[in-house]
């Protein structure tokens, strides 16, 4: 279309690398790209970037594929959620979380194969929204979740985003509840914070 319904002899692109550009200028000329992960990111924005459709359809296929062979490995599994993040974050396609979601929701013990690391690792940087798609993938399996907030508390000084993002899921409390001595856990260590607590961590405690 930039060639022939814009009548564009020169197109100039800066904003991606040039092995890149590379790959998505052969691609255009054959008709086909061939997608590995390393360069799964790129080619799937600049794809979005020019409306090639056949080009992003293929990167939906390549992503599809990777998360079915994932292997339950958790460094895997944390890339292929990080590129859906990144995707719905700058390109505000969801289509990706929702592949995520949906393969993973399908790994057995997915809540600490993957759910409870990637907080522990993540706790303190990761957005609310972000925190809502891991919890549907637990499939209310949420205790390891429950664990994982409980250290990130301890080693905070109040309550962060997170923490808030994970109980205001009606089933998480429920869940906390439920258990006996992890709710005394996470109470007993919340009002060893008390000083810390602003008003809305507070509303947090009386919930």
């Amino acid at each position: 279309r930039m060639f022939t319904e814009y009548r564009q002899s020169r197109v100039e692109i800066k904003d991606f690398p040039k092995d890149v550009v590379v790959m998505f200028l052969e691609g255009l000329y054959c008709g086909d790209i061939d997608l590995e992960q390393s360069h799964f990111r790129e080619i799937n924005k600049i794809s979005h970037a020019f409306k090639v459709r056949w080009m992003s359809e293929k990167c939906t296929a390549a992503f599809t594929r990777f998360c079915e062979s994932c292997s339950q490995d958790f460094k895997a599994m944390a890339f292929l959620f990080d590129e859906a993040v990144y995707s719905e974050t700058t390109q505000k396609c969801g289509h990706l979380m929702e592949i995520v979601i949906t393969t993973f929701s399908r790994i057995e013990n997915v809540s600490e194969l993957f759910v409870e690391r990637y907080l522990r690792e993540n706790c303190a940087d990761i957005k609310p929204a972000n925190v809502e798609h891991l919890l549907v993938m637990c499939n209310g399996g949420y205790t390891p979740v429950l664990r994982a907030v409980k250290d990130h508390i301890q080693m905070e000084e109040g309550v962060t985003a997170t923490v808030h993002a994970v109980f205001s899921s009606t089933e998480v409390v429920q869940c906390l509840v439920n258990d006996t001595q992890l709710y005394d856990d996470m109470m007993d260590l919340l009002f060893k914070r008390f000083d810390h607590l602003n008003e809305k961590d507070l509303e947090l405690v009386k919930t």
